[in-house]
């Protein structure tokens, strides 16, 4: 977007506005500066994506009222920009005295607590780290606008929920480039700080944040091999001639991706490879080149072969049970990529730059396409459980019928109920899961922490474990109890792509009816929001018993009398229940 100008920005939004479908995603701005132009920056920065976002300024410098005005939108950005927290602050800060400062502070913090209060339902929120780098005097010392800055950070990560991200304001400025982030002539004459190319850098920096909060982060990073994971062509070359050590300047740049990408693994992104090679000739580097760093254990699936790259990615997608929208595929020929561009427009297509040198910086920059709001266990293991799922495919086609397979996995299902269930993997689930998904409803950490604390609803999630290995939190389940007690309605309901296939969700549901039960619900509401990815469950409840009560479209609605359900009777997976 860097090279865009303005103007195309604004025909290419108004463009993308008119041919927009689906939910519009409300995004709030609120500022004490004009910030005004970021509103079709930003939106054209997200509905390229395919997220249709709908941006609305709040007023100048108006951050308490505004706050409560917004307060039901899907996102908020907040621009608290220090130099004009009171008119001049960044000339007259150097000559005021300390109470006077502190007093500003104070105010500040009051208004930021009350404004963080206001608007503690809206799933996302990003606020601006405070600076003043951009009105520095001494490079040497920190100045007393900077200090009051640390002072109004500190205080703000301090207030810090599940569903804040404090934006370091200074990475976009380095980006940008102090000269260029700027425009000062239209701060004094208009308060409008922040250049042009400013403000696209920012949209951009902010985007995955969003792309995250609505399920589209990508999930898998696959690397073609010959001149994107090491230097020459191993066919041609052979092993002794590769290059990814210390010896050569070349190599010392492919062993410095290849350490990004070990990093990237150890976070959650599955890596994998896709390459017209020799399959032995692979995983002979793979297994035993003193050089390599990634080896066949940080890898979730290998398509090595001389079949089409698109064929093979395609392959790959199902193998892992993702979309093909899930996928950044990485290769030096431009060739291959156009190729694939054309045949699956969906995956993200990056080029080995031909200034080498430049390559660790855009391997890096992929990180924006892997953003997670949060971290948890089932992340750092990602790798692993894939790996034992394969173990698991290799035994299925050993036995002879499904079900004998599944008494053979020893299954055994855990329920934890409200306060046991992991706040920061049940946001995560709502963000990430779109096939096995009832409804669809994206939830933050501190959404579902009023949850679990609401005595109106039931949370439920599952930790699935077999003989192979656990599956870690896969499965979630909101309940909302009714007014007076005597029916329930599910909220949520999801489960993994990973456990698919086992007759979980039956066992799961059958537990959701007997903890209803015990609380004397006696009716259950239940309905299917149809999306794009969703279609494998439209039949879910029909399939349970639950009575349909109306099929349309887009939705299906069901009911059940709870005394009516028989259950499913599967006595091959254990379930144990853990109570917080």
């Amino acid at each position: 977007m860097r090279a865009l100008r303005y103007a195309d920005i604004l025909s290419r939004n108004r463009e993308l506005a008119a041919g927009a479908v689906g939910k519009t995603y409300r995004i709030a701005l609120l500022s004490n500066i004009v910030v005004n132009q970021l509103a079709d920056v930003l939106e054209y920065a997200l509905r390229s994506r395919g997220l249709h976002a709908e941006v609305t300024c709040g007023d100048y410098d108006n951050f308490v009222q505004d706050s409560i005005r917004f307060k039901a939108f899907d996102a908020a950005i907040i621009f608290w920009e220090p130099a004009n927290i009171i008119d001049g602050l960044h000339v007259q800060a150097e000559s005021m005295k300390p109470a006077d400062l502190a007093a500003l502070a104070g105010r500040v913090e009051q208004e930021m607590a009350l404004t963080l209060e206001n608007l503690r339902e809206v799933p996302l929120l990003l606020f601006n780290g405070f600076s003043a780098l951009l009105f520095e005097r001494d490079n040497l010392r920190t100045g007393l606008l900077q200090q009051l800055c640390d002072r109004l950070n500190a205080v703000l990560r301090s207030a810090l929920a599940g569903h804040h991200v404090v934006v370091d304001i200074n990475k976009v400025l380095a980006g940008v480039g102090l000269s260029a982030a700027a425009d000062f002539r239209q701060f004094q004459s208009s308060k409008a700080l922040y250049s042009i190319d400013f403000l696209k850098d920012y949209a951009e920096h902010v985007a995955p944040a969003m792309f995250a909060a609505t399920g589209r982060m990508r999930k898998v990073l696959v690397l073609d091999c010959d001149n994107t994971l090491w230097g020459g062509v191993l066919g041609e070359d052979g092993e002794a001639q590769i290059q990814m050590g210390t010896a050569s300047r070349a190599g010392r740049i492919f062993r410095e991706v290849q350490h990004i990408l070990k990093g990237f693994q150890s976070q959650g992104v599955m890596l994998a490879l896709c390459s017209k090679n020799n399959t032995a000739d692979v995983n002979q580097v793979l297994s035993s080149h003193p050089d390599m760093v990634l080896r066949d254990v940080d890898l979730v699936a290998k398509k090595v072969n001389w079949l089409d790259k698109a064929t093979n990615l395609r392959a790959l997608a199902a193998e892992l049970n993702v979309g093909l929208d899930s996928l950044v595929f990485v290769d030096d020929s431009a060739f291959e990529l156009g190729l694939v561009s054309e045949a699956l427009p969906q995956v993200t297509c990056i080029q080995v730059p031909t200034a080498l040198s430049e390559y660790p910086g855009v391997v890096r920059a992929l990180a924006r396409e892997f953003f997670a709001l949060s971290r948890t266990d089932e992340d750092l293991h990602k790798t692993e459980m894939y790996r034992d799922e394969q173990a698991r495919s290799q035994a299925k086609e050993r036995i002879g019928s499904l079900e004998d397979y599944l008494r053979s996995l020893e299954l055994v299902v855990r329920i934890s109920w409200n306060a046991a269930v992991p706040l920061d993997r049940a946001a995560q689930l709502t963000q990430k899961t779109n096939q096995f998904n009832l409804t669809t409803r994206r939830y933050t950490e501190g959404d579902m922490k009023r949850m679990l604390e609401d005595p109106h609803f039931v949370v439920a999630s599952i930790d699935v474990a077999d003989r192979y290995g656990g599956y870690g939190v896969t499965g979630l389940a909101i309940l909302s109890i009714e007014t007076g007690g005597e029916a329930a309605r599910v909220d949520t309901l999801l489960m993994s792509c990973r456990i698919i296939g086992r007759h979980i969700e039956q066992v799961f549901f059958d537990g959701l009816v007997q903890k209803l039960r015990s609380l004397g619900v006696g009716r259950l509401h239940a309905e299917y929001l149809r999306t794009a990815k969703n279609a494998q469950v439209s039949d879910f409840y029909g399939t349970l018993g639950l009575s349909p009560r109306s099929v349309e479209l887009e939705r299906h609605t069901y009911e059940l009398t709870l005394s009516d359900h028989r259950g499913s009777f599967i006595n091959y997976i254990e379930v144990t229940e853990h109570v917080g």
